[in-house]
């Protein structure tokens, strides 16, 4: 959403080259530019990190996320998906856009956990949570999409 905090401490999404999609979503919905990893209470910028196992062992308590020096962060990921979840239902969202290959917010792919760029199909662990209370998911490429969506599907 602009907000730098990816690890590198930058952002993906440039709202600045389509002001006017931009204003007219923010007449709409209420945005709430956040991020789970930051909420964890991990710095940015951080050290990279990955999923070891699916988010749904995570949820199980049963798997890690651990960072490019190995130092596990679990705890941290899953204390950010929480508020975000929290949030979540607090604001009563229904849609969330994130950024894939995220361990938070991969909606579709993730890395493997080897740190050697190898992608899988799987989720992010706050994604992860946000789509079991079925909240309407976007990674960055179904949102350049968006833009030409009507949003009329989230209208209650």
């Amino acid at each position: 959403m602009g907000v730098n905090c990816n690890y590198k401490g930058g952002y993906f999404y440039d709202f600045t080259r389509n002001s006017r999609f931009w204003t007219n979503l923010c007449s709409k919905y209420n945005i709430i530019p956040i991020c789970p990893e930051q909420q964890g209470g991990l710095p940015t910028p951080r050290i990279p990190s990955e999923l070891l196992n699916s988010a749904e062992e995570i949820d199980l308590g049963k798997g890690k996320i651990i960072n490019k020096e190995g130092t596990d962060v679990t705890q941290n990921f899953v204390k950010g998906a929480n508020e975000i979840l929290r949030l979540a239902r607090m604001y009563k969202v229904q849609f969330a856009v994130l950024r894939d290959k995220s361990p938070s917010c991969g909606t579709k792919i993730v890395y493997d956990g080897s740190f050697k760029g190898v992608l899988l199909d799987g989720q992010g662990y706050t994604a992860y949570l946000l789509r079991k209370i079925n909240i309407k998911l976007f990674n960055e490429s179904d949102f350049c999409d968006f833009e030409k969506c009507t949003l009329s599907e989230f209208k209650e």
